[in-house]
């Protein structure tokens, strides 16, 4: 009995400073939805995706850090006459996605539906080898380009990253991205 009570003690004495340390997180706040229309061109030396395997990745990477469900993602450079060119680079994307912003009044709207109003608040999250979410070590490239490229153009704060690809092998690589992304509430 004498253990369960300490145990408890303990867990109530971690619990307690986190909720009171910031009493909003959590709490929800408006935002609007806003439109992005992005390029995303991937040059990984290590991994290699076909252009529905890397149009896959970046619609799971895009979902799970908040973008709408109505996304976009269209395949650029992968029909076989571009492969075939010379400079070809790799399979490149078109991405336009939707995801919470915090309001700004200067703003417009790109098209109809673009910086509706939504109900949202910050999540935290973190970008890892998970094979739950299909990312592995060899995503380490992928993820490096996403966290340069398209992770500054979300809401996302307290951002921390540990990122480190070795080209041309697995071993050795790994990825860590976590911080809080402005996510819109779940409507029950």
């Amino acid at each position: 009995m004498r253990v369960f009570w300490a145990s408890a003690g303990v867990g109530l004495l971690f619990a307690v400073p986190l909720w009171a340390a910031d009493p909003v997180v959590g709490s929800p706040f408006p935002a609007v939805w806003k439109e992005q229309h992005l390029e995303f061109s991937y040059m990984g030396r290590t991994a290699r995706y076909s252009c529905q395997g890397l149009r896959d990745k970046m619609r799971s990477l895009l979902l799970d850090l908040g973008a709408r469900h109505d996304l976009q993602v269209a395949l650029l450079g992968c029909d076989e006459s571009a492969r075939l060119g010379r400079g070809y680079v790799g399979p490149r994307l078109s991405l336009i996605f939707s995801s919470p912003a915090l309001p700004d009044a200067s703003a417009k709207p790109l098209r109809p539906g673009d910086l509706a109003a939504v109900d949202a608040h910050y999540e935290p999250f973190t970008l890892t080898s998970d094979a739950f979410r299909n990312y592995g070590v060899g995503d380490c490239e992928l993820v490096e380009e996403f966290a340069r490229e398209i992770l500054p153009r979300l809401s996302a704060k307290n951002v921390k990253q540990d990122i480190t690809c070795v080209p041309y092998q697995a071993s050795g690589s790994r990825f860590l991205v976590r911080g809080e992304i402005l996510r819109a509430v779940r409507v029950p």
